[in-house]
């Protein structure tokens, strides 16, 4: 009985540490709760449901009194617009419209090309520096006029028309630049007017003396050439002013038409001389009149289509004197003709002039310095001359050896060949 009973005590003692040693172990997790509801999601606001078969973006839906978006924006990026949300317009522009004011949505065509320079602009100051020259030139003139009219003989009261309209005129020109802001062109305009109509009564006023057999030049005559002088004049500068408002002239242009004058007188003369009679004066009076009339409608016409540079125009009076001097070399051959004419020789020199114009108009290449070319006659129809005649300036001298540096100067007229 004492062994049974032993034996018995000791398997009691090992059951009991085994309990003892699981029992910490288990009470350290808690006991599974029974019956807990999962979390309940909340339902989207009406209006809002998302499309079935889609799940709602992180944040969805939004809280409660969020506006809705307007009809027609585009919802998050990659969410798709709910069941009956009207589709985005096709070109609609991302966020950030609307674009600022004045350029057209996206989707809707380019933005319109910019607007186009004023038409209209400034005058140059140049403009009214020949402007107050040939006024100051048209007042004295026309108080020469008035004396002529009132036949005031007396010098302290001939000196009063002349004097007072003198300075008139300009100042007439200067509160009219002050009070109308005249454009580009018309002040030059009206100057070139004056000044061409003026030579015109001039003109005409030498022709007629001429062709009357150089009568004397008594008040009769003084007051008939002064009123036809001051008649031209004042319809040049009319002219001029109609010519500036609607054709808008460059000042270069302008220039160019007094060239062309200058041109046709010569050319004329020269040409009156050879084909003259008894009396040389006679032909190149009126043949002067006529090339002086014939240059100035040719380039004022020609100034609408294409106006040279000044460069250019230079270049141009250099093949004129080029093709004068030309056509002068046949003077020598006279002195082996016993019967010629050697003022015959004269046609042979206005025809060379003209000739040595058109040939440096044609060649003529480009001339502005750093600005933009002005192209012959030939390369704006697209032909290229086999020659081409240029003023460009003159190179750069070295530096001497003292060290000063002679610097440069002028221009020089260069004849190119293309290959």
């Amino acid at each position: 009985m004492t062994r049974s009973t032993a034996f018995i005590g000791v398997v009691a003692g090992a059951t009991f540490s085994c309990i003892l040693q699981a029992t910490p172990a288990a009470a350290q997790q808690p006991p599974p709760q029974q019956g807990f509801p999962p979390p309940q999601q909340q339902p989207p606001p009406q209006g809002y449901p998302p499309q079935q078969g889609y799940p709602p973006p992180q944040g969805y839906p939004p809280p409660q009194g969020y506006p809705p978006p307007q009809q027609g924006y585009p919802p998050a990026q990659g969410y798709p617009p709910p069941q009956g949300y009207p589709p985005p317009q096709q070109g609609y522009p991302p966020p950030g419209y609307p674009p600022p004011q004045g350029y057209p949505p996206p989707g809707y065509g380019a933005p319109p090309p910019p607007p186009p320079p004023p038409q209209n602009p400034r005058r140059d100051d140049g403009e009214m520096v020949a402007l107050y020259a040939l006024g100051i030139g048209y007042g004295v003139g026309t108080g020469i006029w008035l004396d002529s009219l009132f036949s005031i003989t007396d010098p302290g009261l001939a000196i009063i028309f002349p004097a007072a309209l003198g300075v008139a005129a300009p100042v007439g020109a200067f509160l009219w630049d002050r009070n109308t802001n005249p454009p580009r062109g018309l002040p030059s305009s009206i100057a070139l007017g004056l000044g061409l109509g003026a030579v015109e009564g001039l003109a005409i006023s030498g022709v007629h003396w001429q062709y009357t057999g150089n009568g004397p030049f008594d008040k009769t005559a003084f007051r008939t050439y002064t009123t036809v002088t001051f008649l031209a004049a004042t319809g040049g500068g009319i002219g001029g002013y109609f010519f500036g408002e609607f054709a808008r002239p460059n000042p270069k242009g302008l220039s160019f038409v007094g060239s062309g004058a200058a041109w046709g007188t010569i050319t004329g003369t020269l040409f009156g001389i050879g084909v003259s009679g008894r009396d040389w004066k006679d032909g190149a009076s009126v043949a002067g009149l006529i090339g002086y009339n014939v240059g100035v409608v040719g380039t004022g016409l020609t100034s609408l289509a294409w106006t040279p540079s000044f460069n250019t125009q230079g270049a141009m009076w250099i093949g004129y004197v080029v093709g004068a001097g030309v056509g002068a070399l046949v003077f020598p051959f006279y002195l082996f003709c016993d019967d010629c004419e050697t003022k015959r020789g004269f046609i042979a020199v206005s025809v060379g002039s003209l000739a040595g114009l058109s040939l440096a108009t044609l060649f003529v290449g480009s001339n502005d310095r750093g600005t933009s070319a002005t192209r012959s006659p030939l390369a704006q129809i697209g032909m290229k001359p086999p020659f081409e005649l240029a003023m460009t300036p003159a190179p750069r001298a070295p530096t001497l050896p003292w060290g000063k540096d002679p610097g440069t100067g002028g221009n020089v007229l260069t004849l190119t060949r293309r290959f």
